[in-house]
């Protein structure tokens, strides 16, 4: 157990890391842009998007460009809100079937809670409403209070401070670079770390193999959250 005084702060991004909605995620996002903006006849303009590790707030930019639509608070909120509303729905009526919780995950969250005095956070480029949603959703919101989102900035390397000010906040301990891990299954959650001087920890549950992430050079590799508690333990000394 660490000391009461030093604890470390754990980052963990949630798809492809924590859980898979099943696709859930590009489908409420595809159709709240074609409902909230009646694009509904454009459909077949819409992009393939690279969601691995992109914000929600970059996705957001991107689409409005695309479609000529005007940047403003109301557009961005009108889209999230309906964004927020499928996605709830839809993890209910279709995500029960084909999403999950990543194997291990909950627990070593569970460990980690119970076992040890380190601090829990997100740092995802959901929007913050939907990424409780999500947690919430596959019984893990309990675990997490703060974090760092998709709607905090679009540039997720500008993340990490956020997140470490808010576990400030939150926990009353101060977090140096080397104290803060962040967990991700992509080549963004490496940079991101990197960023704000943090610990690069990749776990291969996502869409990236293990060999493409370790040829990043992650401070800590792990081919998921499952089969090797011992080491992750270990990695936080």
């Amino acid at each position: 157990m660490s000391s009461p005084d030093q604890p470390k702060l754990l980052l963990f991004d949630i798809d492809g890391t924590l859980l898979d909605t099943g696709g859930v995620g590009l489908r409420s996002l595809k159709e709240a842009f074609l409902e909230t903006f009646d694009l509904s006849h454009r459909e077949p303009e819409f992009p393939r998007l690279d969601l691995a590790g992109s914000t929600d707030g970059s996705i957001v930019d991107h689409i409005f460009g695309l479609f000529e639509i005007e940047p403003t608070g109301e557009n961005r909120e009108a889209y999230f809100s309906s964004y927020h509303d499928r996605l709830s729905k839809l993890l209910v009526t279709f995500s029960n079937d084909h999403g999950r919780r990543l194997p291990g995950v909950l627990e070593l969250l569970t460990r980690l809670r119970d076992e040890t005095d380190h601090v829990l956070g997100l740092l995802t480029g959901n929007i913050a409403r939907g990424a409780f949603t999500k947690v919430d959703h596959f019984e893990m919101g309990g675990f997490f209070e703060f974090g760092a989102f998709g709607d905090d900035h679009p540039d997720r390397n500008q993340l990490g401070p956020i997140a470490i000010d808010r576990a400030v906040d939150h926990s009353g301990h101060e977090f140096p670079a080397n104290q803060v891990f962040i967990i991700g299954d992509t080549p963004k959650d490496v940079a991101c770390a990197r960023a704000c001087g943090a610990k690069a920890v990749t776990v291969a549950t996502g869409g990236f193999p293990k060999a493409e992430l370790d040829a990043l050079n992650p401070c800590f590799s792990f081919s998921d959250l499952e089969t090797d508690h011992h080491s992750f333990f270990a990695m936080l000394g």
